[in-house]
């Protein structure tokens, strides 16, 4: 039996003996599911200071740990791949960015989740911000020679990357992000719920958000705002909304995800920079949430502006504010919107349709 190593440093907690709560740590819960319906065995690592070796549900977990240091993530690799007992296994990657060089083995995935380097620059020096960008692109490309497939979860960083080749010399697969389908039958509510469901952080587009719907509130005494997540962020948050009694911050797991929707109308993903294809849109989606989300990414792969969705320029407040204001006050246009919504993603963008394609890969690798 074939073993697919897989390497993320931050999926496991040794201490609470279960997987991390994230995106990530679904997406990777998930496709170890899928690699062990492929027969697979599973080898994952994870970093931690205390190097030790368990086995949680069936899977191999193996620690690693190195200093932070600019070597890191090649003395990782070059430790995965001293360990392969069968040269012929395959070695997946949750990110390209991470992926090791100086090394011989060539049987490796890397799942690109985007582009990460395009967040807005705060530094007012020209000259010094591009370079920085410059930088993290061409650390990209050089690291995307390591790989033979890489699997994109939007088009968006496949476009881009074509621009930077002459030639494009991995096999470029595009696997967009999921979401579980369950149909909601949502009740009619003289007040009009609004969620934002994110990390909080300001390139998620906090700031934006809380500037729109500050005049939201104080236009529409019958919305109700919920802000669901953590992060450096959330002191900013709390503070500028502290003012408005129909505004609650909480929480929730992944697997409550469609329950925790099923009461809201508007869902608002205001990235300003840094996204995929956006888990927590295609959640909201599925839960037949009308969306308003930011031209960012691969959040364009999902929404066609006025169809399933709304799409505001990222960054501009103004914009997100009056694409609210439409869908407070246009009760068909939520309507035909969350349904549009979740026909996009039942049919395009469902789990079961995820595990196929990465059956597909897998497959290919026997």
């Amino acid at each position: 039996m074939k073993t697919v190593y897989i390497v993320d440093g931050k999926y496991f907690d040794f201490e609470a003996n279960r997987p991390t709560i994230g995106g990530i740590q679904t997406y990777i819960t998930d496709l170890l599911n899928v690699i062990r319906d492929c027969d697979y065995k599973v080898v994952l690592y994870v970093s931690d200071p205390q190097l030790r070796t368990i086995t949680y549900n069936d899977v191999e977990i193996r620690s690693y740990y190195f200093e932070e240091d600019k070597n890191k993530w090649e003395k990782v690799g070059q430790k995965v791949y001293a360990e392969m007992a069968d040269k012929e296994s395959l070695v997946i990657y949750y990110s390209d960015e991470y992926v090791p060089l100086k090394t011989k083995f060539k049987n490796i995935i890397a799942i690109q989740h985007g582009i990460f380097w395009d967040k807005p620059s705060k530094d007012r020096n020209i000259v010094r911000m591009l370079m920085s960008k410059l930088k993290f692109s061409y650390s990209v490309i050089r690291r995307m020679k390591m790989l033979s497939d890489v699997v994109c979860v939007d088009y968006n960083f496949i476009n881009w990357y074509r621009t930077q080749v002459d030639s494009v010399e991995n096999n470029l697969i595009a696997i967009p992000n999921y979401t579980k389908i369950s149909p909601i039958n949502k009740k009619p509510n003289d007040c009009v719920n609004i969620v934002f469901a994110r990390r909080m952080f300001w390139y998620r587009g906090t700031r934006v958000f809380a500037d729109a719907i500050q005049r939201i509130l104080e236009k529409y005494p019958n919305v109700h705002v919920t802000i669901a997540g953590e992060g450096p962020d959330e002191p900013f948050m709390r503070d500028a909304l502290s003012k408005f009694e129909n505004v609650v911050f909480t929480s929730f797991v992944a697997e409550e995800s469609l329950n925790f929707h099923s009461d809201k109308h508007i869902a608002v993903v205001p990235t300003v920079g840094s996204e995929g294809t956006s888990l927590s849109l295609l959640e909201a989606m599925s839960a037949q949430c009308a969306v308003v989300a930011s031209n960012v990414g691969g959040m364009t792969n999902i929404i066609l502006d006025g169809y399933n969705g709304l799409l505001v320029a990222a960054g501009d407040s103004e914009q997100l504010y009056l694409a609210l204001d439409r869908l407070v006050q246009n009760n068909e246009l939520r309507n035909r919107l969350s349904q549009a919504a979740y026909e996009t993603v039942k049919v395009s963008f469902s789990y079961e349709r995820w595990v196929q394609k990465w059956k597909e890969v897998l497959k290919l690798k026997h």
